[in-house]
């Protein structure tokens, strides 16, 4: 299939199937080779991402700004917009409009979409609905109590898993910070000659009760995307220690 005919399938996907709600048109464009990120494949997989979106922001509106074909891939730069009614996630409903930029690669194969991978604004989304402020520092302002519990991962990263590792690592930092008893989060790494990467996160949680509760959230929002942290280290090949510290009191 040449590149105009690809083109011409995305934007049949956007002002048909995303705009008109026309989501038994999807079993023409979706391959049932196509897997989301919950594990469903073909149409239906497909299908059930949007309706996480729709269901959430039942005003949904997408814009194609621009479209790039190339091969087999197509890249849409598109903008998404909803008012946030239901929950989304782990966020209770907001009431706010949400506008957000992302780009889009969708993967075709005889015809079909067999992939798609998307990157998005998710800081100024969640900024958006409030549930990040607008200026970050005020993550930190909070006053230190003396029982604050300091989270320490140490990560060993070969250099050919260090953008997958360091895109999973954002997601998370992102994620937490959306949870109760989150102050602040830090980054440090350290590359040897060879690209090989040591990471290392410190996140601090007001008390050991929050941190509990994190971590419960956390497990909760890894089964509902399929994550698995132990299969995704080992197919990796990272290293990771793991330690929790209080502060020294003298």
């Amino acid at each position: 299939m040449d590149n105009t005919k690809q083109k011409e399938l995305i934007y049949f996907l956007y002002d048909t199937v995303f705009l008109k709600k026309r989501y038994e048109k999807l079993s023409e464009l979706i391959s049932p080779d196509y897997i989301n990120q919950f594990g469903a494949k073909g149409a239906a997989g497909f299908q059930e991402t949007i309706f996480e979106l729709t269901k959430a922001f039942p005003d949904a509106q997408w814009e194609v700004n621009e479209i790039i074909a190339d091969g087999n891939k197509v890249v849409v730069k598109q903008k998404f917009s909803g008012t946030h009614k239901n929950q989304f996630q782990n966020i209770p409903p907001t009431n706010r409009a949400v506008s957000v930029d992302g780009i889009v690669t969708y993967e075709f194969k005889n015809g079909k979409i067999t992939g798609s991978q998307i990157q998005t604004d998710r800081l100024g989304f969640l900024q958006q609905l409030g549930v990040l402020p607008i200026d970050l520092a005020n993550l930190s302002n909070k006053k230190e109590n003396g029982d604050e519990i300091h989270f320490i991962d140490k990560f060993s990263v070969p250099k050919a898993s260090v953008e997958e590792f360091v895109e999973r690592m954002n997601y998370n930092r992102v994620f937490i910070k959306t949870l109760p008893g989150f102050i602040s989060d830090q980054v440090f790494e350290q590359k040897d000659n060879e690209g090989n990467l040591v990471i290392i996160t410190i996140a601090v949680w007001e008390n050991q009760d929050k941190l509990n509760q994190a971590k419960t959230t956390v497990q909760t929002e890894y089964k509902r995307i399929a994550f698995n942290p132990v299969e995704f280290y080992k197919r990796l090949n990272i290293k990771m220690e793991r330690g929790q510290y209080s502060k020294f009191k003298e």
